[in-house]
């Protein structure tokens, strides 16, 4: 079962909450991206305080989109999320951050920009939940689908077959039969879902893509 998670990225607290209740009736769990300005040219609310009061019954999957994710995590241990994301540009103490998600057994996994090849990641491997492939450059809804990324992907399935692959950006139901068919496991999805007039159309309309 291929799952699509709603894709959060917000600016402040107001926004946060209504895109919360957009999508509350219609999923399981929400990506939320956190973007520190440095990492990634946009910049977005820190997350780990706003999250920590807000009344949902939504899992927080969370995105660390931030340069030197090893001085982020540890506030974040503490907050409602299950599951977290950084990107292994963003540090070389990518093994220490790992180790303190896996001291609060929560998920972990690895965020791999376009342009990044496989070989960052190799030496995670083992260490990692998932593997997070982001198919857009970050940082902003609405990026430029890069096609190229799908043999990157195809590529990771074949040598780890049981590894979860996520993937993040331009996922429309034209594009998402062709992740999954690289090995996808769950899809990431953001402007598709939150810039429709009626985010269960949309939702309904990638499934229905997938089910054909």
């Amino acid at each position: 079962m291929i799952e699509i998670i709603p894709s959060i990225l917000v600016k402040t607290k107001e926004e946060l909450l209504e895109k919360i209740s957009a999508v509350e009736q219609l999923a399981d769990r929400v990506h939320l991206d956190i973007a520190d300005g440095i990492f990634v040219p946009n910049m977005t609310i820190s997350g780990f305080s706003e999250i920590g009061n807000i009344e949902t019954t939504l899992k927080f999957k969370v995105h660390l989109m931030v340069s030197k994710p090893e001085n982020h995590i540890v506030r974040w241990l503490s907050t409602p999320t299950d599951s977290f994301t950084f990107h292994i540009e963003a540090t070389n103490q990518a093994l220490s951050v790992i180790e303190k998600v896996r001291e609060v057994e929560k998920e972990v996994g690895l965020a791999l920009n376009p342009q990044t090849p496989l070989t960052a990641i190799e030496p995670f491997i083992n260490e990692i939940d998932f593997i997070h492939f982001m198919t857009v450059e970050p940082g902003f809804y609405g990026g430029q689908f890069l096609e190229e990324v799908l043999d990157k992907m195809s590529d990771f399935h074949y040598f780890y077959p049981d590894k979860m692959i996520v993937v993040d950006g331009g996922v429309t139901p034209e594009i998402a039969p062709k992740l999954v068919q690289a090995g996808a496991n769950v899809l990431v999805v953001g402007s598709y879902i939150f810039e429709n007039n009626n985010p269960g159309k949309a939702l309904e309309e990638l499934r229905k893509s997938l089910s054909n």
